[in-house]
C-alpha cells in the first residue's frame, strides 16, 4: 500500500504517479510544491481545485442555482442527510 508522506493516507487515484508527486497524493503536492499564498484561496495554477471550485460556483450563480441547495441536494443523494 501506498502511504502519502505529507498526510500519512493512503494514495489510491494517483498511485501511478506516486514517484512524480514525491510519494504523495496530487493535492498534498499541489499544495506543498505549487500552491502560492493561502492554502484556502485558488493560486494560479489552472488545476488547482479551488480555482476549479470557484469556476463551478460562479457558473452555477450564473445560472440561477442556489449553491446551498445544490450542495444540500447532494449530500442529500450521496449520504441521506
Amino acid at each position: 500500500m501506498l502511504i502519502c508522506r505529507h498526510c500519512n493516507e493512503p494514495v489510491r487515484v494517483n498511485k501511478d504517479q506516486y514517484i512524480v508527486f514525491e510519494q504523495m497524493h496530487w493535492l498534498c503536492f499541489h499544495l506543498v510544491f505549487e500552491h502560492k499564498g493561502d492554502a484556502d484561496e485558488p493560486c494560479g495554477d489552472v488545476a488547482c481545485p479551488w480555482y476549479h471550485i470557484a469556476v463551478f460556483r460562479q457558473k452555477l450563480e450564473e445560472l440561477g442555482h442556489d449553491l446551498q441547495e445544490v450542495l444540500g441536494d447532494a449530500i442529500l443523494r450521496r449520504w441521506n442527510l
